[in-house]
């Protein structure tokens, strides 16, 4: 009996690491050779696949927010956001 319980861990850590690795080669965030060393990552560490997921979630928040920079034309930086570096009153 206590096989099958190490089994069903076993089948879970072995799904779990293969919905990260097609999660983190479906994004766009990262180069080929850190997708290498996160997909290495996910399957010698067990449950590393929930961290680099996680990660993946939080870039994608963080990029589809708005830009403060833009949405605040009074901001330090919205010149060079607009492209108006050098034009207009200091």
């Amino acid at each position: 009996m206590i096989w099958i319980g190490i089994a069903s861990i076993g089948l879970g850590v072995v799904v779990l690491n293969v919905w990260g690795t097609l999660r983190l080669w479906r994004s766009d965030a990262y180069e080929r050779s850190q997708l290498v060393a996160q997909m290495i990552l996910i399957w010698v560490v067990p449950g590393s696949a929930i961290a680099v997921v996680s990660v993946l979630d939080g870039d994608r928040r963080r990029h589809s927010g708005n830009d403060s920079t833009s949405a605040n034309p009074q901001s330090p930086n919205a010149d060079a956001v607009n492209g108006t570096v050098g034009h207009g009153p200091h």
